[in-house]
Parts: C-alpha cells; structure tokens; sequence
C-alpha cells in the first residue's frame, strides 16, 4: 500500500486531483451563478456538475498514464516494472466511472411524490393581482371552484382544500408541495378583477420534472366566470387524457346574481379560515338575501353560525341564538341540496344532538360521500370518540388526517384516540404535528392527561416547549402551568372555569374528579354543553374513576349517551351495572 501511494504521488495524480477539484468546484458555481441569468434551461447546472463529476476519475487515469513534460506529452514509465499499479487504477477509474454513470442517470429522472398514486392534482390558492386587497377572497374562491370541478371527475385524485391552501404565501418548490401532498401535478395561476373584467392565467405543472403541461390566460367580462372555470377544467383534463381518458367536463352556474356570487366566494373563504367569521355570516347572508335559491349559500351559512360560538365576535348573540339561525338556514339547504355532505353532517350536528344514534348515523353517511372536505369524517371520528369507541374512532380519524394531513385539528382527535388507546408515541407524533399545523390546544389536552397520570414535569415542559412568548406572559396561561405542576396553586385557574364552564377536563388532571363531575352535570344541561366535548377527555387512561362513577351515568344520559350504548352496544371493555347508588359503567377493558 506504502508502494501504491509512493507511485501516486510520483505519478503526481494527487497533485491533478486537487487541482482538477479546485477548477471544477469554479465551473458548477459559475454554472449556478450563470445559467438562470441566461435564462438556460433549469437543467444546465445539474448537467454541468455531472459532467465534472464524470471528468474526475477520467482525469486520474490519465495523471497515472501520461505526465506532462518539457518535451510534450509522454507516457508515464512504471517504478520497477510493477504492472500491477496498472491493474489497481484502471479497477478504481472504472468503479468510479460506472458509479458516477449510475447516480447521473437516477438524477435524470423524473422524481415523482413518493405518495402520489394514479392521476392525481393538486389546485394551489390562485395569486391575487388586483390592485384592491379584498378581491383575496375572490382569488381564493376561484381555485377552490376549481377544485371542487376536478374533485368530480372520475379517475382523478384531487388534494383537500385546506392541505393545498397551507403553501399559500409560502415559497415552498412545486415539487416539494405535490411529494407532501402525495400528487402528480399542480394548478397554480392567478386572478386580477377589475370592475366587471377578470383575467384568470392557469398552468398545469409535471410535479415530477417540474414541466409546464399546460398554461392558457383567460379575458373576460365576469359575466363569464362560469365559462372559464370549465374551460379551464376541461383543459387539464384534455392534458391529462392519457392517464385519466377522455373526459367531459360541464360546470353550470351557481347563481345568475354575479355580486352574490362574490360574496358567497368572499364568505366561504373566510369560514374556511375560522378568522372572520363575523364577517363571513354578513357575506353569507347577503347571498342568500340576494338568490333565496343558491344552495351552497345556504349550507356555509349554517356552518358559519354553527362554529360561531366557538370564536371570537363582536355580535352580541346568545349560543341559542346562534343555533337557532344555524337550524333555519340548514332548513333551507336541506331543502335545495339534501345529499350534500356538509349538510348531512350539519344535520348530526344541529338537528340530532340529543339523539346520539341518528347523529351518528347521518356523520357516517356525510363521511362515505366523495368530498373534499375533511369535516363531515373528522366529525364522525369525534362523535364516536366521544362515545367511547376508541378502535373505531381511531379508523375514522385516520382517515380524516389521510384526506387532510395539514390540518391540525384533524392530527389533534387522532391523536387524544391514540393516547386514549394506549398508544402513547403515535399520540405524541399527532399531537406535536397537530401543534405545527395551528391547534395549539392539542398540546394543552395532551399534557392534561400527562399531568393525571402525576408525570406533571413532562407535561409542563411539553406545553412550554410550544408556547409563543407572549403566551407566557398571559395570567390565564401562567395559572394553567402553575396548576399542571402543583394543584395547590390551582386557584386562579379555578375561579376561571367555575365562571366560565369551559376546559373544565382540567379539573381532571388536578385530581378534582368530584368538582369535575359536578361541573360537567350542570353543563350537561346548558345549552352549551349540548355536544359534551369534554367527553374528549373521559375516555383517557387516567379518567377511570370519572367514568365509572354512577354521576357520570347520569351525565351521558343527559347527553343520549346511554340510548346510544343500548341501541349501538357499551363501549368496548365496559358494561352497565346497577348499584344501589345507580347505575354506572364497569370500564376493566380499559382501565391500563
């Protein structure tokens, strides 16, 4: 070995090796630096940096053959007759060479989405280009009416709304987007409206090289709106008709009243967003005032009143008020678009909450139906996880976080079903996705739980692990941790939710199962406590001694629990017994 390096350094191919990756080093940064100025195809500096790399061992074997002298080039004579070097460099030179053909050609080829499975899309939020800022919505609305076209096309798998809508301001690469969202191609584009004009520019993207398939600017008055999304539509698939065949597309206009159109485009948008949703009731209910007969108008304003209570307004309105307003405008829904699957959900949701089996009932049949939306599923994950049928949750669930995996509450519920199944990693994994993607409450929940089983250090640590700043300098937030680490210090966080009734799960956590029990009874019959989604938390490990107490049987039939157990069967592991206290579920299949 001695041997072989004493002849290459006489052969000076250490020498040439440093020099060689010197000057090539030079050539791919200029190659970088260069290439997109020139506008050269994106290719050129992968291309340059493979030749190099395939001129590298090419340059050794020719260091070891020939050596540069005053009178020209020669061959290199060989240091006591010794063959064998000849033997050594050629074996590496052509190792390297085929090594080096090898990883150039991988790299030439197309690298599509490890997920992606069959024809699939995904509609990124089109640009706003208008010069007013409020026609965001207006952009927004335009590629979810897209989308929602290509979700109806048989043989075309179409990414959710919200998953696709999380890339929005982001410069996140075409390619990194479809391999997160597990599809082939990408829609993205722009919008500029200008009084009655409207210019819409789309392009279809080959998510695996990153090739422009397709790309068309669309003039029109908005008269015509519906007319461009179908052209538009019928495009892409005339584009993809080699993987999906031919395919007819037609999109029939929502509403002839075009300002009502904008306003149900502007009010879905910022339902979706949870943020406006003062504002997104007043677009909603301008849209229906203005087409009594425009559909989807009718369902979104029965889920913005729905949610309401649940986010911050200016409206002076009662939870009952709100309710109410949800049940007149899903009246008139049902009564225009009845199979739809929000409005069967809303349905489990609004009209069935005391009857817990025909809630169920309709949240599975909203899941089965082909959507976009993740809610109809994530609802019916929940309802059953709040019943206690952990597996089956679980599945439900899972499936809801497939269809929306950027959405937070979706890792949230899959993630309390996990802990409540005993399946701590995963719970964990779900929960810290769940916290990354914007519900923050999941980690609050998460470490609740910790806190009950006395691993109340972890748990702090886990909630100040994710907390903004400012949230640490919050009284609530600093008597939550307070709490969570000594339950004598519980008072502040006490007095909270004795006054306000809410995230009263924590009094589990602070050993307080009585004042939990009685707390949760008297919600149980407010209207507010309708849904019970404190039932989140009973079905944990540490909450054995609430659910089997006879006052929490008490509680579930006040929320049509119990008619459910009977008509449906006892959660698994539990049976109902009769005791001279009452009656109360024996949870042992649970207990861990």
């Amino acid at each position: 070995m001695s041997n072989l390096f004493a002849e290459l350094k006489r052969r000076k191919v250490f020498r040439v090796a440093a020099a060689y990756l010197v000057v090539g080093w030079v050539v791919v940064e200029v190659a970088s630096t260069v290439a997109p100025n020139l506008n050269l195809p994106e290719w050129t500096p992968r291309m340059v940096t493979l030749l190099v790399m395939l001129g590298f061992p090419l340059a050794l074997v020719l260091a070891w053959i020939f050596d540069l002298t005053p009178e020209g080039v020669q061959v290199t004579e060989s240091a006591g007759g010794n063959r064998g070097f000849y033997a050594v460099a050629a074996t590496i030179a052509v190792a390297a060479v085929a090594w080096f053909l090898y990883a150039g050609t991988a790299d030439r080829q197309p690298v599509l989405p490890a997920a992606a499975e069959g024809p699939s899309i995904a509609v990124l939020p089109f640009v706003n280009m208008s010069e007013d800022a409020s026609n965001e919505y207006f952009a927004d609305g335009i590629s979810e009416e897209l989308l929602n076209i290509l979700a109806g096309i048989d043989g075309l798998k179409v990414a959710s709304r919200t998953s696709a809508f999380s890339f929005k301001d982001t410069n996140t690469p075409i390619p990194e987007i479809a391999e997160l969202l597990g599809v082939r191609h990408v829609l993205e584009g722009s919008v500029r409206k200008q009084g009655n004009r409207v210019r819409i520019t789309a392009q279809l993207i080959e998510a695996g090289d990153d090739a422009h398939l397709w790309s068309e600017s669309y003039d029109r008055n908005l008269d015509d709106i519906f007319v461009v999304q179908e052209e538009i539509a019928q495009a892409i698939t005339l584009a993809l008709e080699d993987v999906i065949g031919a395919r007819r597309v037609t999109v029939q206009a929502a509403t002839a009243d075009l300002e009502a159109y904008e306003r149900f485009l502007s009010g879905r948008a910022r339902f979706h967003q949870r943020a406006e949703l003062d504002e997104a009731i007043a677009d909603l209910e301008y849209a229906t005032q203005h087409d009594p007969g425009f559909a989807e108008a009718w369902i979104y304003l029965a889920a913005a009143h729905a949610v309401s209570p649940g986010y911050p307004s200016d409206r002076d309105v009662s939870y009952e008020t709100s309710q109410d307003a949800a049940r007149s405008a899903l009246a008139r829904a049902k009564a225009l678009l009845p199979g739809h699957p929000l409005v069967l959900a809303l349905r489990g949701n609004i009209e069935a909450v005391r009857d817990r089996l025909a809630a169920l009932t309709l949240l599975e049949r909203a899941a089965r139906l082909r959507s976009q939306d993740s809610t109809p599923t994530l609802w019916h994950g929940l309802e059953l996880l709040q019943g206690g049928y952990i597996d089956e949750a679980i599945v439900v669930l899972e499936r809801a976080h497939r269809m929306d995996p950027r959405v937070g509450i979706n890792s949230a519920y899959l993630g309390l079903s996990y802990l409540a199944a005993g399946r701590d990693i995963e719970a964990e994994e779900q929960v810290r996705l769940a916290e990354a993607n914007g519900w923050n409450l999941a980690v609050g929940l998460y470490a609740m739980e910790l806190a009950a089983r006395g691993e109340r250090a972890t748990a702090v640590e886990s909630v100040r692990s994710v907390a903004p700043d400012e949230a640490l300098q919050d009284p609530g937030f600093i008597a939550f941790l307070a709490a969570l680490e000594d339950p004598t210090q519980a008072g502040p966080l006490l007095e909270s939710v004795n006054e306000e009734g809410g995230f009263s799960e924590v009094l589990i956590s602070l050993g307080r199962e009585d004042q939990f029990l009685d707390t949760a009874l008297a919600l149980s019959r407010r209207p507010e406590g309708e849904r019970g989604y404190w039932l989140r938390m009973v079905w944990q490990p540490s909450s054995a001694g609430v659910r089997e107490d006879p006052r929490f049987f008490e509680i579930a039939r006040e929320l049509g629990l119990v008619g459910l157990w009977e008509a449906r069967g006892y959660p698994p592991g539990c049976t109902r017994v009769t005791e001279p206290e009452g009656d109360r579920l024996d949870c042992p299949g649970m207990r861990r």
